[in-house]
């Protein structure tokens, strides 16, 4: 894992997700740098569906109208690393 992106416009859901992000790659000790974009012409080339969303190796890795809980956004990481094993 190279890089994780948080797209969204700032808001409350963008805020809330980001830090959750912050707290869960903390937690599995990743090392990937999390960016955060709020230019809306990159957000629409991005190729999500919703904002806020979460890009990792450039890839949708989360967009939904809801954002998922810290437990959830673990369990999505957990499940990439084994994957990528």
């Amino acid at each position: 894992m190279n890089k994780i992106i948080v797209l969204g416009l700032g808001n409350n859901r963008h805020r809330q997700l980001f830090r959750q992000l912050e707290a869960v790659v903390g937690e599995l000790d990743l090392t990937a740098p999390i960016e955060q974009v709020m230019d809306v012409e990159t957000i629409l080339a991005s190729g999500v569906s919703s904002i806020p969303a979460i890009l990792v190796d450039n890839k949708v890795f989360f967009d939904g109208k809801t954002n998922p809980t810290r437990a959830e956004l673990r369990r999505l990481f957990l499940s990439r690393l084994a994957l990528s094993e």
